[in-house]
């Protein structure tokens, strides 16, 4: 009797609770989703002109979203899904706002808020350091003995000089020719130099050493600093040493001839050739074939117009008295005033080239 009066009141409890449970299965048995909360993700720094984009996330699929951008003047914003915002900008700090609108079963609008800032870079914040560059030896000008080769002129005579390299401290240049073709006008005097490339320079004679026949002359102007130029050779070649020269002489003027060294440097200061020389090619540089340096200049021939003996100036010479590489007392001859009023003016005459016939050797002076 125990037994029963239990368990009756028990099946009267399970009647009671049971209808109860199946009219409410919703609240009862499904619990409803907790409300996730709204945040913002991406970025907080982008480099210069890169796309700035922004997700929303933890928003329900119903809920309204509004972007905010501060400040908004030349933002440009991009078409994006739901939730996203893509935008580019100049550099700067912008403040980001997302705005969620949700509207509950009971017609109840709640609003959620979220906010982050980002930072676009300026091009300029992190620019590499200015390296200033390696200083560079300055460049040695290249000789062009072709270029450097010259009519001159003093009065109506007219010879061939080259333009020696390096300039001068003082800015001039030196100028090598034959004595004889200066010796009717003496040191001091001023004449012109024609370039190849059409320049006129004014010159003035330097000195004279009649015995070697060279002739140091100086540009007057200081300024020019782009003249082509020779330069000297460091020792006189060697017997068979191939040369040649371009000099203006009235047989063919302008043209090369080569030939080769046939006696090294005798008591007069001269070196022996083998070459065809004309006048007007008087005092025109004498150049080595196969280094472009200067070994001498036109002096006299046994014969003009064809190949013959030449004599010139040597390069030991021409070096040892050039202007400041030696304390020596120039020598020079004065000669007489030429009378005025005889012949052309200022027209270029090739100076009479020396002849000998035989070889005489003299005491340098």
């Amino acid at each position: 009797m125990l037994r029963v009066r239990l368990i009756v009141p028990l099946a009267l409890v399970l009647c009671l609770i049971v209808p109860e449970l199946m009219a409410t299965p919703d609240r009862m048995l499904v619990p409803e989703p907790l409300p996730q909360k709204l945040a913002l993700e991406g970025a907080a720094k982008y480099k210069p002109f890169q796309l700035v984009r922004v997700k929303a996330s933890g928003i329900d699929p119903r809920a309204g979203i509004i972007w905010r951008v501060y400040p908004s003047q030349d933002v440009q914003r991009a078409t994006t899904p739901r939730g996203i915002l893509e935008f580019v900008a100049p550099p700067g700090t912008y403040q980001i706002e997302a705005l969620v609108i949700t509207t509950g079963a009971d017609g109840a609008i709640s609003v959620d808020e979220q906010a982050m800032a980002v930072e676009i870079e300026n091009c300029c914040d992190k620019a590499p350091p200015i390296v200033p560059p390696t200083p560079q030896p300055p460049t040695k000008p290249k000789a062009n003995p072709v270029a450097a080769l010259g009519k001159i002129q003093f009065g109506n005579a007219g010879c061939t000089a080259t333009v020696i390299g390096p300039r001068r401290a003082d800015g001039k240049w030196d100028v090598l020719t034959a004595a004889h073709c200066v010796t009717h006008v003496g040191v001091g005097a001023k004449g012109s130099m024609t370039l190849p490339d059409g320049r006129k320079l004014a010159i003035k004679v330097g000195s004279i050493y009649e015995t070697p026949d060279c002739a140091w002359l100086t540009t007057e102007d200081a300024t020019l600093a782009d003249l082509p130029f020779a330069e000297i050779a460091a020792t006189n070649p060697a017997v068979g040493t191939k040369i040649w020269h371009k000099g203006y002489g009235v047989d063919v003027p302008g043209n090369r001839e080569d030939g080769e060294i046939t006696f090294a440097q005798d008591g007069n200061g001269q070196l022996q050739m083998s070459l065809s020389v004309s006048s007007g090619d008087s005092g025109g540089g004498i150049f080595r074939d196969d280094t472009g340096e200067l070994i001498s200049c036109v002096c006299c021939t046994t014969a003009k117009g064809q190949k013959a003996r030449v004599w010139g100036c040597a390069a030991d010479i021409a070096r040892k008295y050039r202007p400041g590489a030696s304390s020596e007392t120039e020598t020079w001859t004065p000669i007489e005033i030429p009378e005025a009023g005889i012949g052309p003016i200022n027209v270029w005459e090739p100076v009479d080239m020396p002849t000998r016939r035989t070889l005489s050797v003299t005491t340098l002076k």
